[in-house]
């Protein structure tokens, strides 16, 4: 599933397990830069690929308001890169926004806005769910879904929520899809909740948006904390489509995170659209991450993936992905990365057209973020304290 349906999935036990937020607002800004060097050895995603380095820098600014009842997060970014490859040169190879808003506008209501916006000219970048990669070709994303959480009970809650996705890719149309669902949560004990979800989907014909396909899955689900650090998750139901019939939706996940190993297993049965191909498409697959923090300022991470989907015309595109990440931050604003990336696909799709071209990708890189951070924490005026000292702090 995607981030709109997991914080569906998950804003009914926030909305049930919520305590009381202290009378005290907190307002946090991060301007950052990032500049690194990339090394891609095949840069159009082709059988027989180009290979190239990429010097990049990307400025960017996050910002954070959390008071008694609003949370309110946003963070901007944009690349400017130098290849040698000339067309790749430019001065906005990518965009990037998102903004996530959560207000408790009682104790039992839960009111959320998640809208996120990509624009690249390396499409696999959008297609994060599938990580299936097709040539370099400006593409763009949008997504925007409110949704709410209401507890009527001590332990029962109802959520709610739209999601509307649109994606576009330069000669080869645009993708639509929208999500509704529905949801009731029920807390068993201090460990466990059960759910039921009903999801329908409808996606637009790239041809034509008054015609399309629809799906509708009814979900049971279970969320349990086995132990202070590990949670596992399972969602699961049949999905009947317009133009499959009936198929299994499936999400399951299991966590582990310490300060000294964090680990994340998932795997994903459902359906969605790929930039590039006509959909919807059915998606099959998984990953895994692991995180070792060696010191307080040194980690290492790996995250693996793999994913299949099965597409209209009856085709199957295969991806295998693996990400090493070694993360050096030794105090103050800065932070060193250096990553190594592999992707094999099997089968490919290059301006609508399938192929059953195997692809490899291998991707170096190394950069260095500043990025200073600025806070201030205001104090409610009926405080005490702040009415001896002042509001702020």
């Amino acid at each position: 599933m995607n981030r709109a349906a997991v914080t569906t999935i998950f804003a009914a036990a926030g909305a049930l397990c919520a305590a009381g937020a202290a009378a005290q607002s907190h307002i946090e800004a991060v301007p950052s830069v990032t500049v690194g060097s990339i090394y891609d050895d095949n840069l159009f995603a082709q059988q027989q690929g180009d290979a190239g380095h990429m010097l990049t820098v990307r400025p960017g600014l996050g910002t954070a308001i959390d008071t008694p009842r609003l949370n309110l997060t946003s963070l901007f970014t944009f690349d400017s890169q130098h290849s040698n490859h000339a067309d790749l040169t430019m001065i906005d190879a990518r965009r990037h926004g998102d903004a996530n808003m959560k207000y408790r506008s009682t104790d039992m209501t839960t009111l959320g806005l998640m809208a996120q916006y990509d624009r690249t000219e390396t499409p696999g970048e959008i297609n994060l769910g599938t990580g299936i990669l097709s040539d370099r070709r400006q593409a763009q994303r949008w997504e925007v879904s409110p949704n709410f959480a209401h507890r009527f009970l001590p332990h029962t809650a109802i959520t709610g929520a739209y999601d509307y996705t649109a994606e576009s890719l330069v000669d080869n149309g645009t993708g639509r899809m929208q999500v509704v669902r529905a949801g009731i949560s029920q807390i068993a004990n201090a460990r466990s909740t059960y759910s039921g979800l009903l999801q329908e989907r409808h996606f637009a014909d790239p041809t034509d948006a008054t015609i399309g396909s629809d799906s509708l899955a009814m979900l049971g689900g279970w969320d349990h904390q086995f132990s202070p650090a590990g949670r596992v998750s399972l969602y699961a139901g049949p999905r009947i489509s317009s133009y499959r019939g009936l198929q299994p939706e499936i999400n399951a996940g299991l966590t582990h995170d310490t300060p000294r190993f964090k680990a994340g297993l998932e795997y994903n049965h459902t359906e969605t659209i790929v930039l590039g191909i006509r959909g919807p498409v059915v998606l099959n697959g998984g990953g895994a991450r692991f995180t070792f923090p060696f010191r307080r300022t040194t980690e290492i991470s790996s995250h693996s993936a793999v994913n299949a989907i099965d597409t209209l015309d009856g085709h199957r595109l295969t991806n295998y992905r693996q990400t090493f990440i070694a993360s050096w931050t030794p105090g103050g604003m800065y932070t060193f990365n250096a990553s190594y990336g592999i992707d094999y696909q099997q089968g490919n799709v290059r301006r609508g057209i399938y192929t059953s071209t195997d692809v490899w990708r291998h991707i170096f890189g190394v950069s260095v973020t500043v990025a200073p951070r600025y806070s201030r924490s205001i104090k409610e005026p009926d405080d005490p304290a702040a009415r001896a000292k002042g509001v702020s702090k």
